[in-house]
Parts: structure tokens; C-alpha cells; sequence
């Protein structure tokens, strides 16, 4: 417990008067007498202070209570007119054990303070830990008082330049009411600490027993409270959650040992100490992943100030996952994640199982295009100058002039899903809440499968809706290349991020850790949480594909071929293309066109498909473009093969990204560092295993003996004995919060920062995607004055006044 603002680490007079009730002690070294009704034992104990008293040497030195408290009592000032609530006699509270004793004795400063703290708790009131007196840096005299000892200034109320008005202010609570209890502890000559007086007597009611968890001395921020607060922020579970668990788990509020005030309280010390060199640790700590792992890749750039404006990172898995699966990726700059409003853009790709896969990402401080051509330009440095052939984004104009800068031979297209919820926005609510409208226009878009149809489908619904004047849809009709399905089928593996469910899982991903605003080394923590639930859920999915088997739904051979190269997740994406290949697709002509054949297949949606193969090599193209649009032969392909009486799929339909064992391939960078992250430390493995099973072990043992009272007095005992013998091995050592930040942050808060985060903006409230569309809140209706229409305007802004104003 720190010490109490009032205390004083200087010698102080205490100038206030003796209380009316008090009876003065007045001692002397050559003739020590007591005043009627003073206790013995306090004069035994005040002539034993008076050698260490200064000034109180001599035959006629004069020691009062005035001078045992002297030097070890805080300034206050009393008012006019003294408060007194007479209280019972508290002894009768206590068990005699518990009560404080002059002349008890104790070995360290802190027993008593426990000690004193544990009576005032059974008795109800707070305790306040007082001045003191020191000498060679080791504290004679330390005095305790009851949280309610002294009075509060009251500051002057400061008026405003405004006659009348008064400045607002804080709404402090007082509990002051002068009560003189406490107890004054002195080091005797043998080094230990010894009760020298104790006032008993409170001038105010106790706390009821349902309240003394409230006290503030019998509050404290645990251990098992603060290690719980910062595994829950490093799961993105915030501090009002982490409380709510500790109350559960602790069987109820009593037994937290704080407030969600001193929950709150301790968090903010955190960022408070952190706020200045917040910049500078976030990249030491990509400092410190390159140290480890030289194939971590990260890059940043300050300002003249030395403001951190960009950043970006990629680790060896990330740069392995790019050599993999980086041929299509989307990037979103639709994000903003910390305080300082700076822009997280990750980078995302689909991975073998059809999972959304991160590649990196950056902090950008603005979204002009040089900071673009900066970020796809290191994006090139991390993955070796391999370009990616297909990249999907928002529609980010400075995003475009870039790509088109640095790639210029990656095919650039619009994320349809950010596009598509915008449309609620540009239409009326009747269209908007048409269900035939939107079953029509998913048609169009989605379900076109070329240019013509699209646009025949698409001016029919303008048509229909009278939306033919409206200048968006007429916008994204002209642009209409760049975003719709239909106009880039031929492109390879388009198709994986056409879907909303794969922008929809991304941003699910993302929001995991970006649902408020943070500091840079707080995200990072939640990002690294984030980041292995995701390479978890892959491991997860790598395991079932290699140790399990999937159910053939035929006797064919190259059902069973497949299911044992595919993911079970692309296995069943093909099987879905054999079954209906085996009960819907007929084959209705054959021609042939020099090393080509041309077969004409009916389908189950009614269509005819026309499959072109290769006589040579068996490789066919067929008019769905499935193949081109996913990687996976189409039902129609499928059956042209089994009308050659091939048994099975041949090797050039397969394609490395699908193959359950795609990433067992070692793979290097240009500095010929292993793509691939270090194996942990051995020793730390098992350390965090025995950690771990402790831990459920002691739950265990929680359990077994929860319902007896013997049996947890046995834990609680065994437990305590262990205490000492622990200490001989491991000395207990006193850690500052500042320690206990650094091992939570995972390194040393820095005195001398050299990077700096961008100017701290306002702080508060929650960040998450910047909502587009029908994730907006539509404007609140309202009934305007001037039209006495109901409208999302008023009187002061309505479009009648710009009429009135021209014809004036």
C-alpha cells in the first residue's frame, strides 16, 4: 500500500491544540509522572522513547503526547466549530487477539501495518498511513490513523470572468470528521517495531459488515486481479468484463479485494506511463521479433518531429503464407484502430482450407499516395519483389493511382461487398425495403456470368426503379469493370474473393482486436492474441485433413485420388462438381478442331457449356470459367474426362495452393533466411506447461475440497506453509508497478525516447471499421418547421430557404 498524500518524509510539528477530552501526559527524565487516568504502561513506553527524542534530554526535559507524535503527524487544519458523533467503545467489536497493545512488538513495519489494517477491517473503519520520521534512510516512527483523521481544506470557489456564473467543480466527497484514532509504531533497540500509543476512540459510525469490502484500506489490486485484467485486455476482453470474471470466479464482490474504480484506476496508471514512449516501444518491439527471427520483416518511417507516420510488418509466417497463397490478396483501408486516427491496412489472402490468411500490415498516419507508393513498395521488399497477379480494395482513389504505380501488372478490381452496402444509402426507403429489389439486383451482379448479360439485367432494373437519373448507380455503371464478377472471370482464383462471407470473416477477424481505441503497444498485444487464434484455427484445420478421411460418395477413382490432395475444405467443393457431373451433366455433341476437342454438355441449370480440351494433355477450358474463377475442375470438365475414360484427374488440373501438404516446402528469402518461425525455447516450453498444469491442478484440489470446511482449511494451511520454504528458494522480491507493466508490455518502458507517437487525439469511446452504407445509422426523422414535412432536416437548413432566398 503506497503512502497516503498527506504523509510526510520530513520531521513535522503537529500545531493542532489537545482535543477537550484528552488528558495531557507530561513525563520528565528525573521525575516521571502521569495525569490521572493516563495508563501505566504508556508512561513505561513514553520513558523509553526519550533518549530518541531530540530536545528531550536532561533532568528537566519535558516529553507530552504532544512530542511522542511529533514529527510523524500530517498538517491539517480543524474548523471553527469541532464535529463529535460519540461512538461505542469498539473493544467489544474485536477479538483481543486482534486488538492493538502499546507495547507490542512486531518484525518488519509492514506486520503492522497488516495488523492494524485487519483490527480496522473487523471494526469498520479505513485506515490512513500517516507521517513518519527517518533517519539513514530507515524509518524511526510511523504513525497510522484512521482514514477520517482531519479536516479537508476547502479550496476558494474560483468565479468565472462572467459575473454570476461559477467554474465548475469536481464533486469530492469529504469523510474528514477529525477523529483522533491511530497508533504510533517506533523502532526499539532491537530493530523492531513497537506500539508506542493507540487511541481507541472513533467520533464517527462504523461501516455495517455488507460494506467493509468498500474500505479503502482493505482494497487492493491482487495479483490474481491484475494478472486476470491483463490476460483479458490481451484477448481483447475489456476492463469491465475482467472485473465481472473476477466476481464470478471469487464467488461475489466481497472477494475481488477491489472496485471496478481501482480495476480502472490501475489500467490507467498503465497507459498514463506509457503514453510518450508509446511509438518508441511499438518499434523496439518489432526490434525485438527481428532479433529473434532475422526473416521478420518490418519497416517505419518518422517525420522531421520524429513522429511515427508508417510502419509496416510481416512475419516469417506471414512471408511464407505470401509465397503460398499471395497470387490474390485484398487490402482494406477502411480501419482505424488507435488514437492517433492512423489507418491499419492489412493485407488478407485465402489459404488452402478457404480461410482468410494474414500477410501483413501497416499504420498509415495519412491516405495521400505517397504513403501508398511507400507501403506497396516495402510490401514488395517483404515478399521478394513477387507481385500479386489479382489484388481486391476499397474504393480508395490514392490507392488506385498507387497500385497502378508500383504494380503495374497486377490486375487491381473493387471489393463488391463495400460497394454493395452502399446501395441502402442511395435509394429511397420504399426501394430499400423491396425485397424483389435486392433478389434482383444480387441476380445482376452476383449471378451474371457475362458482360452482356450483366448490363441487360442492370438497365432493367434502373428502368424498373426509375433510377436511371440517379447518379451513383450511374457512377458505378461506368466503372462497372472494375468490380463486377462478369468482367473478370478470365482472371485466376477471382472468384475466392468475390463473396461478402470472405470480407465479412476478414473484418470479424480484424474487429477481434480493434473494437476500441488503443495505444500501439496495447494493439500489439491484442494483435499477437488475434494473430495466433487465427494460425490456430489453421493448425486445427491441417490436422483434420491429414489424419482424417473424408466419405466417398462414389466408386470412382478419381474421387478418391482427390481426397487425398485436397483440403477437406477444396475436397468438398469438388465432390459437390462430381455428384452433379455423375447426375445432371449429359453430353449432347463432340467436334473436334485441329490437337482440340469441343464437347457440348447440358446442364443442370439449363444452360449448354462448352468444354475446349487439349488432345495432348487433357487440359480443358470450360465456358462456366469455374476452373479459372476457384482452381477446382468444373462438373462439366469432370465429365468430359470420364468420357475419355480417364480414371483419374490429371496433374495439371492441380494446382499447388490447394494441396494439404502446399506448406511443408522450405522456403528462404533473398537473404537466404528460413521462412518459417523459430521453434519456442525448450526450457520455456516447460516452464509454461508446469505453469499450467499447476494451475489446473490447485483447480483440482479447489474442487475436492470446496465442500468441506476441514478440507479447505487443510489447502488453505498447506498452502501457507509453502510460503517460507518458496521464499528460501526464490527470495521474494518487491516489484514496482512500473515492473510489473514492463512484464506485461514484454519490455522496458524507455526514459529517453527517440521516436514519437503522432499528436494524441481524443482518446475515448470505441473505433472500429469507418461504416459504409447500411452499416450507417439512417439520419433521425424530425418534422421540419418550414416544409412540415418529416425529414432528416430542420427549419434552419431546409432546402426551401435557398428557395426563398433566390426569389427574394
Amino acid at each position: 500500500m503506497e503512502p497516503h498524500p498527506a504523509a510526510s518524509t520530513v520531521e513535522t510539528k503537529d500545531p493542532r491544540p489537545m482535543a477537550t477530552n484528552s488528558t495531557p501526559m507530561v513525563l520528565t527524565n528525573s521525575d516521571l509522572t502521569l495525569s490521572t487516568g493516563s495508563p501505566p504502561s504508556l508512561a513505561t513506553n513514553a520513558a523509553a522513547m526519550l533518549p530518541m527524542i531530540p530536545g528531550t534530554h536532561g533532568p528537566d526535559a519535558v516529553l507530552s503526547i504532544m512530542d511522542v507524535d511529533a514529527g510523524v503527524v500530517a498538517h491539517v487544519e480543524e474548523p471553527s466549530t469541532p464535529r463529535t458523533i460519540p461512538s461505542p467503545n469498539i473493544a467489544d467489536k474485536c477479538k483481543a487477539n486482534k486488538k492493538p497493545v502499546v507495547g507490542m512488538t512486531f518484525d518488519t513495519l509492514k506486520a503492522a501495518e497488516i495488523f492494524y489494517k485487519d483490527y480496522a477491517h473487523d471494526a469498520g473503519f479505513s485506515v490512513r498511513v500517516g507521517a513518519h520520521r527517518k533517519e539513514n534512510e530507515v524509518i524511526l516512527y510511523q504513525r497510522y490513523l484512521c482514514s477520517n483523521e482531519g479536516y479537508r481544506k476547502k479550496s476558494e470557489e474560483e468565479v468565472s470572468e462572467q459575473p454570476g456564473k461559477k467554474k465548475k467543480t469536481s464533486n469530492v466527497m469529504d469523510t474528514r470528521c477529525g477523529c483522533e484514532a491511530h497508533i504510533v509504531v517506533k523502532l526499539d533497540n532491537e530493530k523492531k517495531y513497537q506500539i508506542l500509543s493507540f487511541v481507541e476512540e472513533h467520533n464517527h459510525v462504523f461501516v455495517s459488515p455488507d460494506k467493509r469490502h468498500l474500505l479503502r484500506s482493505n482494497r487492493q489490486v491482487s495479483e490474481r486481479a491484475k494478472s486476470t485484467l491483463f490476460n483479458c485486455h490481451k484477448a481483447s476482453i475489456g476492463t469491465s468484463q475482467a472485473f465481472r470474471l473476477l466476481q464470478v470466479t471469487d464467488g461475489g464482490f466481497k472477494h475481488v479485494g477491489c472496485t471496478l474504480r481501482d480495476l480502472k484506476n490501475y489500467y490507467r496508471d498503465l497507459r498514463t506511463k506509457i503514453k510518450d514512449a508509446d511509438a518508441h516501444m511499438f518499434v523496439h518491439q518489432l526490434e525485438r521479433k527481428k532479433e529473434a527471427n532475422p526473416a521478420f520483416f518490418y519497416e517505419f518511417m518518422v517525420d522531421k518531429e520524429g513522429r511515427l507516420v508508417r510502419v509496416f510488418w510481416a512475419d516469417a509466417t506471414c512471408r511464407k503464407n505470401c509465397s503460398v497463397f499471395g497470387d490474390v490478396l485484398s487490402v482494406d483501408s477502411t480501419y482505424t484502430t488507435n488514437q492517433y486516427d492512423m489507418k491499419f491496412v492489412p493485407f488478407t489472402g485465402v489459404n488452402h482450407h478457404l480461410q482468410s490468411v494474414f500477410l501483413g500490415a501497416a499504420f498509415l498516419a495519412d491516405e495521400k499516395i505517397d504513403s501508398y507508393v511507400w507501403l506497396f513498395q516495402t510490401f514488395l521488399k517483404a515478399t521478394g519483389g513477387v507481385a500479386p497477379h489479382l489484388i481486391i480494395t476499397d474504393e480508395d482513389a490514392s490507392m488506385k493511382a498507387a497500385i497502378a504505380q508500383v504494380l503495374p501488372n497486377t490486375t487491381h478490381r473493387l471489393c463488391m461487398w463495400h460497394i454493395m452496402d452502399k446501395v441502402p444509402e442511395k435509394v429511397g426507403p420504399d426501394i430499400k425495403n423491396d425485397e424483389d429489389f435486392w433478389k434482383l439486383l444480387n441476380e445482376c451482379v452476383w449471378g451474371s456470368e457475362n458482360s452482356d448479360e450483366f448490363e441487360s439485367k442492370w438497365n432493367s432494373i434502373m428502368t424498373t426503379y426509375v433510377l436511371t437519373e440517379n447518379e451513383w448507380f450511374s457512377t458505378k455503371f461506368a466503372s462497372r469493370e472494375s468490380w463486377i464478377p462478369a468482367y473478370f472471370m478470365d482472371i485466376p482464383l477471382a472468384g475466392l474473393l468475390r463473396t461478402t462471407s470472405r470480407s465479412e470473416s476478414a473484418n470479424s477477424f480484424f474487429n477481434r482486436f480493434i473494437h476500441r481505441k488503443l495505444s500501439f503497444v496495447e494493439f500489439w498485444l491484442r494483435f499477437s492474441t488475434a494473430l495466433e487464434c487465427q494460425r490456430e484455427e489453421e493448425l486445427i484445420a491441417d490436422n483434420k485433413s491429414l489424419h482424417s478421411n473424408r466419405t466417398l460418395m462414389t466408386p470412382w477413382v478419381m474421387e478418391k485420388q482427390c481426397s487425398v490432395v485436397y483440403t477437406h475444405e477444396i475436397f468438398n467443393k469438388f465432390q459437390e462438381q462430381l455428384m452433379v457431373a455423375r447426375d445432371h451433366c449429359i453430353i449432347q455433341g463432340i467436334s473436334e478442331n485441329d490437337d482440340k476437342k469441343i464437347v457440348t454438355i447440358s446442364s443442370q441449370s439449363g444452360k449448354e457449356r462448352v468444354v475446349q480440351m487439349n488432345k495432348s494433355n487433357l487440359f480443358g477450358m470450360c465456358s462456366c470459367k469455374f476452373y479459372e474463377s476457384y482452381g477446382i475442375p468444373c462438373r462439366h470438365i469432370i465429365q468430359v474426362l470420364r468420357g475419355e475414360k480417364q480414371n483419374e484427374i490429371p496433374p495439371i488440373y492441380f494446382i499447388k495452393r490447394w494441396d494439404m501438404r502446399c506448406k511443408r516446402e522450405v522456403t528462404f528469402d533473398e537473404e537466404g533466411n528460413l521462412l518459417d518461425e523459430k521453434a519456442k525455447d525448450p526450457v520455456e516450453e516447460a516452464m509454461a506447461r508446469k505453469i499450467s498444469d499447476s494451475r489446473n491442478k490447485f483447480e483440482e484440489l479447489i474442487q475436492m475440497a470446496k465442500n468441506s470446511e476441514q478440507g479447505i482449511e487443510f489447502l488453505y494451511s498447506s498452502l501457507s506453509n509453502l510460503v517460507q520454504p518458496l521464499q528460501n528458494i526464490v527470495p521474494a522480491a518487491t516489484a514496482s508497478k512500473q515492473d510489473e507493466f514492463e512484464s506485461f508490455l514484454g519490455g522496458k518502458i524507455p526514459q529517453e525516447v527517440e521516436i514519437h507517437p503522432p499528436n494524441d487525439i481524443n482518446s475515448r469511446g470505441r473505433s472500429k471499421r469507418i461504416k459504409k452504407g447500411k452499416e450507417q445509422k439512417a439520419p433521425r426523422k424530425r418534422m421540419c418547421g418550414k416544409c412540415k414535412q418529416l425529414v432528416a432536416h430542420d427549419a434552419r437548413n431546409c432546402p426551401l430557404n435557398g428557395v426563398e432566398n433566390a426569389s427574394n
